[in-house]
């Protein structure tokens, strides 16, 4: 079970903010969205909160993503994850009985180890099978192979898309669709890097 210390007050309210905004919103708030809400002058004062919620064990981070925030929930006894109860065929119908194989732990399926998800806005990857409010699992790192789907953070915004290497000095981010053109970035844009390359895709019907 995930140890966590005590909050003041403060710390208490802005964890809630941040919880009610993932619930009715389904994505947490930005740090200006958190000063904006507790009328805290700059942006660090609620970096500070957030920074002291991640030493606590309230929170965790992504670097470098405007919404990066996620709770740390605790594990419950007997919590192992979604039941596995056999295989079904696409094709031809097979008898579903009730034996259960295992449990669907996304944990266990795509580990933890320098792993976080994001959730998708918009179309440019649906050739990918990567569609407008999917989540995906992202191994954090910067090296990738020409191809690969990236978390690409360019100018304070992040994207999905296949990176190609042009040459050594330019990349091009290639959507997976015919609505979208191709971006090309310098490879010593200033505000450019890759956050991780995409390992596993959720969407929920």
């Amino acid at each position: 079970m995930t140890t966590k210390q005590d909050l003041t007050k403060k710390q208490r309210a802005v964890y809630e903010y941040i919880r009610s905004c993932i619930e009715e919103n389904k994505c947490p708030p930005t740090v200006r969205d958190i000063a904006d809400h507790f009328n805290i002058k700059s942006p660090k004062g609620a970096s500070d909160h957030l920074a002291m919620l991640e030493r606590k064990g309230w929170i965790t981070r992504t670097p470098g993503i405007s919404r990066g925030v996620h709770l740390v929930k605790e594990e419950e006894e007997g919590e192992e994850g979604i039941p596995i109860l056999g295989k079904v065929a696409a094709g031809h119908p097979i008898l579903a009985q009730e034996n259960v194989m295992g449990h669907l732990n996304f944990a266990q399926l795509f580990g933890l180890q320098d792993r976080f998800s994001v959730q998708v806005s918009g179309d440019s990857m649906e050739k990918a099978g990567i569609h407008d409010h999917d989540y995906v699992i992202v191994q954090r790192g910067s090296d990738f192979q020409d191809g690969e789907i990236v978390v690409a953070l360019m100018d304070g915004e992040a994207t999905v898309k296949r990176i190609y290497k042009e040459n050594a000095n330019r990349y091009r981010l290639q959507p997976e669709s015919d609505r979208h053109l191709p971006q090309y970035v310098e490879a010593d844009h200033p505000d450019f890097r890759i956050a991780g390359r995409v390992v596993g895709v959720v969407r929920r019907y």
